[in-house]
């Protein structure tokens, strides 16, 4: 059986993307809404930080991709680890996209229920 590492990101973008080393890092975020068993209604905002290697579409996104616009990114979980400063280890989990787009969808608007 085959099997797939497929991550899908929709949210919005919380700051202006950071570019490094001819990539991209952006901070995009992604609500969960439920209702308890209270029938009280939570959300609950998660960040993802997405990051684009393709040296090409990352550049387009630091050209175009500005805080508050809705994003679309499917990646790839990668585990990998270095040693500190201090010699631990230390790991890390990262998001890699393989495909990414901006959504014509507006801002954010937070005061939608």
């Amino acid at each position: 059986m085959r099997t797939t590492n497929l991550f899908i990101v929709r949210g919005h973008v919380g700051q202006t993307p950071k570019a490094f080393n001819k990539a991209a890092k952006i901070n995009v975020a992604t609500d969960r809404i439920w209702t308890d068993a209270k029938g009280e209604r939570h959300e609950e905002t998660d960040w993802v930080t997405v990051t684009i290697l393709n040296e090409r579409v990352a550049e387009w996104a630091i050209a175009n991709v500005a805080k508050g616009d809705a994003v679309y990114a499917e990646c790839r979980v990668a585990d990998g680890s270095y040693k500190g400063k201090d010699g631990e280890t230390v790991y890390t989990t990262d998001v890699i996209a393989s495909a990414f787009h901006k959504l014509d969808l507006g801002a954010r608007d937070d005061a939608a229920a």
